[in-house]
């Protein structure tokens, strides 16, 4: 088994050589193959030269910036049979890793590292209660139980990127995933994570631009695959 690890950075010369610095010390103590791959996601600082010094792969977003864009660059270049997305700025703990991976080889398609389950020292009020808002309409159409749908801590099969169009731009593509997981009819698993607070550097998402966007991609990927399944249990 072999394991990628992919991380957007945009501008963050900063956070990253702690972050790889950890990473390669918990992937360095596994039994698996594995692979560290930065998307640098049009950067103006020294973003790349920093993954290259800490001994990450880079690879370069040349679609339209945005976290979207860059991850989906760098789903294509991985090699690893379950992939990784974690964000650079030091919130996500390279220690969880092994969790991903431990629920990932008992069957689930997609594993997220759940805020709601761990804490988080990000959360203000304001994010805390967008982020149960937005996980609850997403439960209440595709009836699940998912507790942090928007979190940038997931791992998944190859197969969820591989057997389906990816179109998100920015950070709505968290979301994209888990609707694609779905409709892959795979299992869906999370486990308790905590998420520090950045390590450095300016944060990219914006409360309520991108929560709109969020909004606007779970209703646009879950309503139809509700009426999918609707349509099934009538023909059935």
């Amino acid at each position: 088994m072999k394991l990628s690890v992919i991380i957007p950075a945009k501008n963050e010369a900063e956070t990253l050589p702690p972050l790889l610095e950890a990473l390669r010390a918990v992937l360095g103590r596994q039994p698996w193959e594995s692979e560290i791959l930065v998307v640098d996601d049009h950067s103006t600082d020294e973003t790349a030269a920093a993954a290259k010094a800490h001994g990450a792969g880079v690879v370069s977003n040349l679609r339209r910036g945005g976290k979207g864009n860059a991850l989906i660059s760098g789903f294509e270049k991985a090699r690893g049979d379950y992939l990784v997305m974690m964000d650079a700025d030091g919130s996500h703990l390279p220690e969880f890793i092994p969790d991903f991976v431990r629920l990932l080889e008992e069957g689930y398609g997609l594993v997220i590292g759940s805020r709601q389950l761990g804490g988080s020292d990000e959360y203000t009020f304001l994010r805390a209660l967008g982020n149960i808002f937005l996980s609850g309409v997403f439960n209440l159409i595709t009836e699940n139980r998912i507790t942090d749908v928007l979190n940038g801590y997931k791992g998944f099969r190859r197969e969820i990127f591989t057997r389906f169009p990816y179109r998100s731009a920015e950070f709505e593509i968290e979301i994209e995933l888990v609707a694609n997981a779905l409709k892959a009819g795979t299992r869906i698993g999370e486990f308790a994570c905590h998420e520090k607070a950045r390590s450095g550097g300016q944060a990219k998402s914006r409360v309520v631009r991108h929560g709109t966007r969020f909004l606007w991609k779970i209703l646009q990927l879950t309503v139809p695959y509700r009426l999918s399944r609707l349509v099934r249990r009538r023909g059935g």
